[in-house]
Parts: C-alpha cells; structure tokens; sequence
C-alpha cells in the first residue's frame, strides 16, 4: 500500500484528488493539510511515501515545505506538484524528473502520473535518484531566491510560520534561536550562525556573537565604550553592536 498526503489549500480540489486516488486500490489517504505549516507537520507525524503537493499555499510555497522537512524525509517520499502555474514555468522543474500535475487535474494525467509513482516505488531511492533530483531543484530554487522569506516556528501544539520582516532581532541560546516578534517571542531549533545564512544580509546583520538585529527596526545608534556603538530600535530594546561586526560606514544601512 502506498500512503498519500495531499496538501492542497483548495477543498475541491482536495476532495478530486482524494477521489481519483480512491479509485485505484494501492493507494491510501493518511492525511491532508491546507496550508505550509499543517504540511510539515503531517509529514513529520505520517511520513507518506508520496506527497501531492500544491505549489501555492496560503503562508508559504510548496518549496518551502519540502526545505523545511529536511532531506531524510525528502528522501524517502515521491512527490508530485500540483499547481495552476502553465508548463512553461514548469520546465525548470520537470528538468529535475519531479511529476507535476496542472489544475484542472485531468483524470487520464493523474492515473498516468500515479503509474510512475508505482514503478518507482518497486525500486530503492538510490536506484530512482528521486531523492537526488528533488535535492537539486530545491538547491537551484535557493540560489534564485537567495535567502527565506518565512520561517517556521512551533507554538505550544501549533506549527506557524513567520514573515521575516516581521522579525525586530534574534538572539542566540545555544543551539536555538530566539526570534523576537512585535513583543513576542518564538524559539526555533537552529544555531545563529545557521539562521543568518538564511536571512537576507541587506535586511539583517549581526551585531555580535549572539545577536542579529533587523535594520529596518533600528531608530538610533550611539557611540559606546572601547569603539562598540549602542543600538535602540523603535520598540526600546537596546542591543550592542561590537566594533568586530560593524563596518566602516554607516551609510550601507540606507535602505531605498
């Protein structure tokens, strides 16, 4: 038996692909997510070993679910995009191997794309190159975009994402990550170092050792002590910006 999870934020769209697959017994539902952050988690909980995974979801893409499951899970699911983008702009994935499926889904494409799902399952990922194909879209996707533009966070039994510009600063704790948000505060399993390659280095620059700070949050800069410089952002909160981390010029903080 193979086990699907569809994510896909339309509901009839979802119901079609939920009823095309139950017409071919070798395939089963375990579950269904309407938006980036239902998707990552009923990946972690299920684990399917194929995913029907809409490009455009309410707060992130399709691409940035795969990103964040990591490459063990990747690695051992197919998937196959469901989108309403036109072939054209699909040629850059259908280099790499990875079925895709256009809106309005077309019966006879789906059980043709469903047939390959069951031929590449009767052999190990290494001997399919799925795994090897998906890691080289989404590593082409990063080049183009350069840096994340949401981050996903856990609050208490929920998983969201955050808009990175909404984010004033970040700090380090250890092996996690405080992102502080308008007065709230999100802690997230990455090292800073780790976090800072992610975010755009014209929005966000680090301070010191510990901190990252967002320069469109910052109001004011003082000279402090031993050529360290004090930074208040608009909510209050003052950091220290370390003479190590700091260039020259101020003048690259401008911002159009």
């Amino acid at each position: 038996m193979i086990r699907v999870a569809i994510v896909e934020d339309e509901p009839p769209a979802s119901r079609k692909l939920r009823r095309m697959l139950a017409e071919d017994p070798e395939f089963t539902v375990v579950g269904e997510a309407a938006s980036g952050a239902e998707a990552v988690a009923l990946i972690e909980a299920q684990r399917p070993d194929l995913l029907l995974l809409d490009i455009q979801l309410p707060d992130c893409t399709g691409f940035d679910v795969l990103a964040e499951v990591g490459f063990d899970l990747r690695a051992k699911m197919q998937v196959i995009f469901v989108t309403a983008f036109d072939q054209f702009a699909l040629k850059a994935f259908s280099v790499n191997a990875l079925d895709y499926l256009l809106k309005p889904v077309e019966p006879n494409r789906f059980v043709e794309s469903l047939e390959r799902v069951k031929r590449a399952a009767t052999k190990q990922p290494s001997e399919n190159g799925l795994a090897q194909r998906l890691e080289s879209l989404l590593n082409s996707l990063h080049e183009r975009a350069g840096s994340v533009r949401r981050i996903l966070v856990q609050d208490g039994q929920r998983s969201l994402f955050v808009d990175v510009n909404k984010i004033d600063w970040v700090e380090s704790a250890r092996n996690y990550a405080c992102l502080h948000v308008g007065g709230q505060t999100h802690v997230v399993r990455s090292t800073l170092e780790a976090l800072a390659a992610k975010l755009d280095p014209r929005q966000f620059r680090r301070l010191n050792r510990s901190e990252i700070v967002n320069i469109d949050r910052i109001e004011e800069i003082r000279a402090w002590f031993h050529g360290d410089q004090k930074v208040r952002l608009k909510d209050g909160t003052e950091l220290m910006w370390s003479r190590r981390y700091r260039s020259e010029s101020l003048a690259d903080l401008e911002r159009p």
